[in-house]
């Protein structure tokens, strides 16, 4: 028996260029059938906007959030996810109509789009003025609803809730019915689901388990503490669920697969955003997320900007590029600078550092080499130096610090040295202008490598005082 073998020109789908195969013993039928059984196609397009808060501009932020809605509606998604912090409940906000003020810029955006919206409040949207954990203050909770009932806005009667939308369903669950807690940086284990709140999540599961796909949105990552989370997890994991997202940490992060449901964190929108390389949250961004006929979810990340593509960041790298913040965070506490007569003493004695100052919180409490270098005004400092592995370099060049060098303990929310630890770099002030300055300046810049080159920045302003003396840095 003779093989019949045939020539066929094909045109992909994908790229446009034509490609020749040999057919032995198919039918171009055959490969036709097959070629479109293994290709994915996107049944549902969600808009994903991260939060507004945070930063000394609120007006820029709404011109940000209305530049990023307008480029997804050119996208033509079916809906909108925003992951909360839409407006500020503190800062400058001492009334209701303060709060109505921002909240009405927010949802004329809002409601521009005519996409559904499905939005989860954030801390900075209900927390009351006075930080308390458990705060009984639910007076911002109060304008929500009220202020969402009266311009149609998804919170109607509580800040959880859930709705369907071509075959999916949709939930947005509520992070802070324990105000004033944080899965990070504050009240770890007050922050999780109350009791009323997983029963209903549980009822509302129950009678949309044969969905096509379940999405959720909650502000916090409640799963960074993982014990307040667990219980939640176990009860999602049992029923379609296809992916949850989060807000809060102003950058974006993958969190992975977790028993088929995919953990994201979006980014700002607006929002403050660490001063760092733009893959690993130095710039204000916006979500395309795709869902394909396998439930698979895809999600691309878009600078507001100029719509260049961003990583969606592996949360190996953010977890590292937090511990350095948090030790670049303790530089601020090394100097106290005070002024007496024409000098200035870097702690306030008048027999220690006269007209010197020194950094002795630097180290790398990350597994990986970081190189650090510091950039400063040589009108106002000389002769910088660094007292590194027993000798002394050039200050003004960069030094590589291996993974534990001078951290005790470190970890993404909080850094630490031993108390007595001698200073790693320092430099003289320039004694002819000390008694006109107020403040000196620092530019401290930490690089590493994994799977990119990344980059964190801390500018730090050494006050000086007559009295009592404090850095700060942002």
């Amino acid at each position: 028996m003779r093989t019949t073998r045939q020539q066929y020109q094909l045109k992909s789908t994908s790229n446009g260029k034509y490609h020749h195969l040999w057919l032995i013993g198919l039918t171009l039928l055959t490969l036709l059938l097959s070629q479109q059984c293994h290709e994915h196609h996107s049944i549902l397009k969600v808009g994903l906007i991260g939060d507004q808060t945070g930063t000394y501009h609120p007006d820029d932020a709404v011109v940000l959030l209305d530049s990023a809605v307008k480029k997804i509606i050119a996208w033509n998604p079916d809906l909108i996810i925003h992951v909360g912090d839409m407006v500020e409940s503190i800062k400058n906000v001492k009334s209701m109509e303060e709060y109505r003020t921002q909240f009405e810029k927010v949802a004329k955006i809002v409601k521009s789009s005519g996409l559904p919206w499905l939005i989860a409040a954030g801390d900075h949207d209900v927390n009351p003025p006075v930080y308390q954990p458990l705060s009984t203050d639910h007076s911002r909770e109060t304008w929500l609803v009220q202020l969402s009932r009266k311009l149609d806005m998804p919170f109607q009667s509580r800040l959880y809730y859930s709705f369907d939308y071509r075959g999916f369903h949709f939930i947005a669950l509520y992070s802070l019915e324990n105000l004033h807690t944080d899965p990070r940086w504050g009240s770890i284990f007050l922050n999780s689901i109350s009791d009323e709140q997983l029963a209903w999540l549980a009822n509302d599961l129950e009678s949309h388990k044969k969905s096509r796909g379940i999405i959720v949105v909650v502000h916090h990552p409640h799963w960074y503490s993982w014990s307040n989370w667990y219980r939640v997890h176990e009860l999602l994991r049992r029923y379609p669920v296809i992916a949850v997202v989060a807000g809060h940490f102003h950058y974006d992060q993958d969190d992975g697969i977790i028993d088929g449901i995919r953990y994201l964190v979006m980014g700002s929108t607006g929002g403050a955003i660490k001063d760092c390389d733009i893959h690993s949250g130095g710039i204000q961004e916006y979500g395309l997320m795709t869902v394909d006929d396998q439930n698979m979810v895809k999600l691309q990340l878009k600078a507001i900007e100029n719509d260049s593509v961003l990583e969606l960041t592996p949360r190996r790298s953010m977890d590292r590029l937090q511990a350095l913040e948090c030790m670049l965070d303790n530089l601020w506490s090394d100097n106290d600078l005070k002024r007496q007569g024409k000098l200035i003493y870097s702690d306030g004695s008048s027999t220690a550092n006269r007209d010197k100052i020194f950094l002795k919180s630097i180290g790398n409490p990350i597994d990986l080499p970081v190189q650090i270098n510091i950039d400063y005004d040589p009108e106002i400092l000389f002769n910088p130096i660094w007292y590194f592995a027993g000798k002394t370099i050039q200050g003004d060049t960069a030094i590589t610090l291996y993974p534990g060098e001078r951290i005790l303990w470190a970890n993404y929310s909080n850094v630490g040295q031993v108390s007595k630890i001698n200073p790693i770099w320092g430099a003289e002030i320039n004694p002819d202008i000390i008694t006109s300055i107020n403040s000196i300046h620092l530019s401290v810049t930490v690089t590493f490598n994994d799977n990119r080159t990344r980059w964190i920045k801390k500018e730090l302003y050494y006050q000086i005082n007559r009295g009592r003396s404090y850095g700060y840095g942002n």
